[in-house]
């Protein structure tokens, strides 16, 4: 028999070996929590069925009226279809039938969080040595528990007049996390909100407290600024992961979809996605605090800098290693000529109350159709119009000359209606989509999308888009939008396969794709619906800059409020029913595109409340640190200036180098609608999914 060790000389044997004992079974037990976190997502209820209401024509109209007997089947509605050759009746299955819900305020929401959040912060800032010397205790603990048997090697002695949380983003994060649960309601909302809910929350904030202390631990053995800055990049991330996963759980949305991929995998979008994501943290971690170094602004605010500073740098390094590799890509694989690849094609148009746009955005179709070999269709599918939008584009499309054209007269149900309506007349082998104040380019046209989809690895293909109008901020500041996230940022994310959306005012699909995948969901946010759907399938998503449209902008600030909270929330819940590809078997086919959305949804929506508190700390700390407020916020302007101002030169833009420096604080803008469209998502809205 082997002897055994005595109970009391164990503890001295396991020293003796030099092994922490404490922190191997915390890093077992933080494993566990992951995997079981993730076999939680990969098991959810999930569904076969998007939720579109797929539009039919029936092809029988004594067949329309009758309805089998002790089934559901979906009704169908007679439709005025009116074209060059008179105008007749047809059934559609399904018109009607998906009305979109409506988009009220969220005032009350935004008060209390932003009121919540003043008040939280306000008093962790002007209590903070009181609240967080009892945390830097736990922490000397904690040291100890994770090292044990051997010492905590702390280099740090805690003691009554010391503050050893290295940064201030800690508190902010915190602070952040409990106004979210008092604007949504986690605390009151009873029943509406249930148990399990206010349970998760509690628990992730508790476990984000409990991750901070086990981070904190292991950073105090080592002495070193550079060892605290590289605590505050882990914890800038940290934070906004724990903030996330915070903010769903007040969030009600779609099911989870099931989709079954159609091509094989591609582990190499894996390698690529994460290798270079890997090495951009690494370099935009390491230029910001080498730079700080090097300027010697050592202070408090560095936190913030880092906070601001590290996912953009992160973003434009990824980007710089990414975007050479889409054009790669492309020349690996060329594209055929227009004259031996021009395949029939649909331009579908949906149209509500549009008689302001609707015969120009027809003209300039038909014009573009002219520049193209193939054979082109025009259909409108007219949603309910109570303008005179149906009269005009009847006229419209009277006087086409390079395409055949006709309106389809549907009830009244929201956009992706008309969409649906226009995709059961349509006949071409691609469809594209193009909102009904949207102007195809005459000089450039549509013609370039095309060859695209001779390669059957491409579903869908976004054309170029630029603001129709020149004067008014908020079309000058989209100039500017497009400049960074189409022209830098697209090419980018679609050559790593981590594309999220191609935009719905002017993309193209096959139609077979379309109409096999039942069209468009009745949401908001229908074309970042479709276009993740799409990826699912295994498709690459392209774009191309040789087409270009012209597109509405909102002309004053409760436009592009509307406008934006509809785009945040489709966002939400695109990304809420299609998170199954990120657990999936095959992450590659639209699961990196919700992965790089979570990382960045959470941090553009905080960056508003981290501009709060940076005014609250500039009145805890004096006027002297306006100093290194300006120094952030001009560091923030020149890393957005250059790619901004190399592709307003791309784009014919140079009137627009003027506007750069305002092009941050209408981020922050932009970024601000975010939270109501959270408060728009809680239990008491009125979803279409539900």
């Amino acid at each position: 028999m082997i002897p055994l060790l005595p109970l009391d000389n164990l503890e001295d044997f396991v020293q003796s070996l030099g092994i922490p004992v404490g922190g191997i079974l915390v890093g077992l037990a933080l494993g566990v929590a992951l995997f079981a976190t993730a076999d939680w997502l990969r098991h959810r209820p999930a569904k076969s069925v998007v939720g579109t209401v797929p539009i039919r024509i029936v092809p029988d109209p004594s067949e329309a009226a009758a309805t089998p007997p002790g089934t559901s089947a979906v009704p169908s509605a007679p439709v005025t279809v009116s074209s060059a050759e008179g105008s007749r009746t047809v059934f559609l299955r399904g018109a009607g039938l998906s009305p979109n819900a409506p988009l009220p305020r969220a005032r009350r929401f935004i008060a209390i969080l932003v009121g919540s959040f003043v008040a939280l912060s306000t008093i962790e800032l002007a209590l903070f040595s009181r609240l967080f010397l009892p945390y830097d205790h736990l922490v000397g603990y904690a040291g100890t528990a994770l090292f044990w048997p051997t010492p905590w090697p702390g280099v740090y002695a805690v003691n009554s007049a010391s503050q050893l949380v290295p940064d201030y983003i800690f508190p902010m994060y915190l602070a952040a996390m409990a106004a979210f649960v008092i604007a949504s309601g986690l605390l009151y909302r009873r029943p509406a909100l249930p148990r399990y809910r206010r349970a998760l929350a509690v628990g992730l904030i508790l476990l984000y407290v409990g991750v901070e202390v086990i981070l904190d631990a292991v950073f105090f053995t080592v002495p070193g600024q550079s060892v605290k800055n590289f605590a505050i990049v882990v914890r800038t991330m940290t934070g906004g992961v724990f903030l996330s996963g915070l903010a769903f759980c007040a969030l009600f949305l779609p099911t989870p979809q099931r989709v079954k991929p159609r091509f094989r995998r591609d582990p190499n979008a894996l390698l690529q996605f994460f290798g270079t994501g890997i090495i951009a943290i690494a370099v935009a971690g390491a230029a910001l605090i080498l730079v700080d170094r090097y300027l010697g602004d050592d202070g408090v605010l560095l936190p913030f800098t880092l906070l601001l500073l590290l996912p953009l740098v992160t973003l434009e390094t990824f980007i710089a290693l990414n975007r050479p590799q889409y054009f790669r890509q492309l020349r690996r694989r060329p594209l055929p000529p227009l004259s031996r690849y021009h395949p029939p094609v649909s331009i579908v148009m949906p149209a509500y109350n549009e008689e302001r746009w609707i015969a120009e955005a027809i003209r300039c179709a038909d014009v573009a159709a002219g520049k193209y070999p193939g054979p082109v269709e025009i259909i409108v599918g007219n949603d309910g119009s109570t303008d005179r939008t149906s009269e005009i584009a009847r006229t419209a499309i009277l006087g086409l000359q390079h395409a055949k054209g006709m309106v389809v007269d549907l009830p009244h149900a929201g956009k992706s209606n008309g969409l649906n309506g226009a995709l059961a007349l349509a006949t071409g082998d691609i469809v594209i989509r193009l909102d009904a104040d949207t102007f195809v380019s005459e000089r450039f046209g549509f013609a370039a999308i095309i060859p695209h989809f001779a390669d059957p690895q491409i579903g869908g293909v976004q054309g170029s888009i630029h603001p129709r109008q020149r004067t008014g901020w908020t079309r000058k500041l989209r100039a500017l939008e497009i400049a960074w996230g189409h022209y830098f940022q697209r090419p980018a994310v679609m050559g790593a396969r981590s594309g999220e959306v191609i935009d719905g005012l002017f993309s193209a699909f096959r139609r077979k794709d379309l109409v096999s995948l039942g069209g468009w969901v009745p949401w908001n946010g229908e074309d970042t619906e479709l276009s993740m759907r799409i990826q699912r399938l295994g498709y690459r998503v392209r774009m191309e800059f040789g087409a270009r449209a012209y597109e509405d902008v909102p002309e004053n600030y409760e436009a592009l409020r509307r406008q934006r909270v509809r785009w945040a929330r489709g966002m939400l819940m695109a990304n809420g029913q299609h998170y199954p590809s990120l657990v999936g078997n095959t992450p590659e086919f639209a699961g990196l595109g919700v992965f790089l959305w979570f990382l960045t949804f959470a941090r553009s929506g905080v960056r508003s409340l981290v501009y709060v508190f940076l005014v609250l700390l500039l009145l805890l700390l004096g006027v002297h640190a306006l100093i290194d407020v300006a120094y952030l916020l001009l560091l923030a302007l020149v890393l957005r200036a250059v790619p901004l101002a190399y592709f307003l030169g791309k784009m014919g833009r140079w009137d627009m180098l003027v506007w750069i420096p305002f092009f941050p604080i209408a981020s922050v803008i932009k970024q601000s609608f975010r939270f109501e469209a959270f408060g728009l998502m809680g239990p008491e809205a009125n979803h279409e999914y539900a």
